[in-house]
């Protein structure tokens, strides 16, 4: 039987998941996010999660996982990918790994749109060198623009104050137009509900006391981390520089690897991903038919 993906399920998802993953797919704050504007299920069968997503009237797998990499939990998944396969319903979010593992038996194809770019932390946290000194100068005319400005950590105290900021900059961007930014927007009010219950971590940025910019991450494991959200309002030059910089100063400088997720096969955002030097980008496929 199918359950919808509500909070309560993260603990079910987290045994599938966490720890396991570093694409940003498979994480629950991820998949609890996107929950809010198109439904997502999942159902477990033979040790194998399995989920899916009702996106414009079509169904979409994610790839099923199994709890551990028995023999016993790998056939059944197999299993699980043949049913589908005969549904006719496309298989999405594959990663490289077991893409490798499947490859004799199954076709895949590569999705370019959907690659999470990954960062060095300390390349991010710090802008050292040449490479990154357009985005300092941003950041240095943010501070000499604003030399009052103040940056905090999300807490119970101010989470109110950062739901305005949200809806204040999705009025600005006129979300209710487009339906990725609205379907993003309900997820992000919903991540900020559940914000300790998350395990989240957060910072606001501030001029003049009111908050300009705010970010939301987690970490994934020992090396990585993951940023799910990074806004700021565009009028203030440099802010989403210092904020990227300064967040991960803030929270995660034990941490190796930044996962910043993929562009959607957008220009303006490749650009601007790959502006910030990936050290690699994750991989993922499709997978297609069986061979």
């Amino acid at each position: 039987m199918w359950k919808k993906l509500e909070i309560e399920s993260k603990e079910v998802i987290d045994t599938y998941t966490k720890h396991r993953f570093h694409i940003c797919d498979f994480v629950f704050t991820n998949l609890f996010l996107w929950s809010r504007g198109e439904v997502i299920e999942y159902q477990e069968v033979e040790n194998v999660l399995c989920l899916r997503g009702h996106y414009n009237d079509e169904i979409y797998y994610f790839m099923p996982i199994p709890k551990e990499e028995t023999e016993e939990n790998i056939a059944a998944m197999k299993r699980r990918i043949d049913s589908i396969l005969e549904e006719k319903s496309p298989i999405c979010y594959i990663p490289e790994y077991w893409m490798e593992k499947l490859e004799e038996e199954y076709v895949f194809e590569e999705v370019r749109d959907s690659f999470d770019y990954i960062y060095q932390v300390e390349d991010l946290a710090f802008l050292k060198g040449r490479r990154f000194a357009k985005k300092k100068n941003h950041i240095s005319k943010f501070k000499r623009s604003y030399p009052d400005f103040t940056f905090e950590e999300i807490t119970r105290e101010n989470l109110e104050e950062v739901k305005q900021f949200q809806n204040q900059w999705c009025f600005c961007r006129e979300c209710e137009k487009e339906e990725v930014l609205r379907n993003e927007n309900m997820g992000i009010m919903s991540l900020l509900d559940h914000f300790e219950r998350l395990d989240l971590k957060g910072s606001v940025l501030k001029v003049n006391g009111e908050i300009v910019g705010f970010s939301l991450g987690e970490a994934l494991d020992k090396e990585y981390v993951l940023v799910h959200i990074e806004k700021a309002l565009a009028d203030y030059v440099g802010s989403y520089q210092i904020l990227n910089s300064l967040f991960l100063q803030q929270h995660f400088l034990e941490y190796q690897y930044v996962n910043r997720e993929d562009d959607f096969g957008d220009e303006g955002l490749r650009e601007a991903k790959e502006s910030y030097h990936p050290v690699f980008l994750l991989k993922k496929y499709n997978l297609v038919s069986k061979k």
